[in-house]
């Protein structure tokens, strides 16, 4: 999770709402990436990461975000078979993966990935609020 708020603070020093995604494999970094958003909408952080890897290696992985992915990110994670996410804190607005919608874990789906609330949620949460004040201001 470290290495995907290193990615979210990437996103903060570019202007871009803060967040990061890493895709692991066993011990072995398939990808890294954070929101470019103001580039194009779809270009969140989960989507991106699973982009920039082999295909063959997203399968069975795991990605660590900082923040609990969308509607739209959590239909990618489930199409691109992810094993498991973990997030930092949950998105009451936007949430795919647990607060809304539980996308990841429907029944009716054919895939469904593990879900795991992961560590650093206060540090990730300062950084949002930080952001976003500094967009109200």
């Amino acid at each position: 999770m470290g290495l995907a708020i290193c990615e979210a603070e990437r996103a903060f020093r570019k202007g871009e709402v803060p967040v990061g995604a890493v895709l692991v494999k066993g011990d072995r970094l398939i990808s890294k990436a954070h929101n470019l958003t103001s580039k194009n909408p779809l270009f969140h952080a989960e989507i991106l990461a699973i982009l920039k890897a082999d295909p063959e290696d997203v399968r069975d992985s795991t990605l660590y975000v900082t923040l609990e992915p969308c509607v739209m990110c959590s239909g990618a994670i489930v199409l691109a078979r992810i094993r498991e996410i973990v997030f930092s804190i949950p998105n009451e607005k936007f949430g795919g993966t647990y607060s809304l919608y539980q996308i990841p874990l429907d029944l009716r789906l054919n895939h469904r990935v593990i879900v795991r609330r992961g560590p650093f949620g206060d540090k990730v949460e300062k950084l949002l609020r930080k952001f976003f004040e500094g967009k109200r201001n």
